[in-house]
Parts: structure tokens; sequence; C-alpha cells
């Protein structure tokens, strides 16, 4: 089985070795598999690999790692995980005031949900 890898801190494309038709009003977000990001440090170079459904070509990766050490894979491991999900595409209208909540313009940690702050 070929091995792929990446060296600590480098950034390199990584093709996927697959294409496929991702309906219209939808996009693929690709994303590392949490235990992979958590247990090796690898992230995409791009934050989030977005998949239009336009593109007919094979899908690829950027990569990188910040753990401090390099991270290989063989083929068929699993790395990597895609979601297909819906892209709004409505109209979006310019207002001068934007409708009041509780949270307002409370940002990292005001909700009580992490302790960001």
């Amino acid at each position: 089985m070929p091995e792929a890898g990446i060296a600590d801190g480098e950034s390199k494309f990584f093709p996927l070795g697959f294409a496929t038709e991702i309906p219209k009003g939808f996009v693929a977000l690709i994303q590392p598999r949490s235990s992979t990001g958590a247990k090796n440090g690898l992230e995409l170079n791009n934050t989030c690999g977005v998949i239009d459904s336009d593109y007919r070509g094979e899908w690829k990766a950027a990569l990188r790692t910040k753990s401090g050490k390099p991270f290989e894979w063989k083929a068929g491991e699993r790395v990597l995980q895609f979601f297909v999900v819906p892209v709004y595409t409505g109209q979006l209208e310019l207002v001068d005031e934007l409708e009041s909540t509780d949270r307002g313009a409370g940002g990292f940690g005001s909700s009580g949900t992490n302790s960001l702050g």
C-alpha cells in the first residue's frame, strides 16, 4: 500500500484519488477527522476545504501539521472526512440596524459555552 506523509509545519497538496459530482445548491466541506486532528495536529492549510457543485476534477487537500512531529498514513486509512451541506442562495438585504437579541454583540464565551473571553 502506498504511504503519504507530511513533515511538521510543512504544507503540501495531496490528491485524494477520486472525483464526484456535488448536487447544485450544495458544497462539500473537507475536514480532518477529529481524532486525526487532535492526536496528530493535522489540519487543512486553508482551514476548510470547499468543493463547489460545478467542480469536476480530482479532489485535493492542502494539509499541514502543528504537532511537532511528522505524520504519515497508508492508502485507505481514514484521515479526512467531508460533509455535503446546502448553500444559501437567497438575497441578502443591507439594513441600517439589526434586530436585537438577548446575546446582542456578545462574542466568544458570552453564551456560556466556552471559556474564551
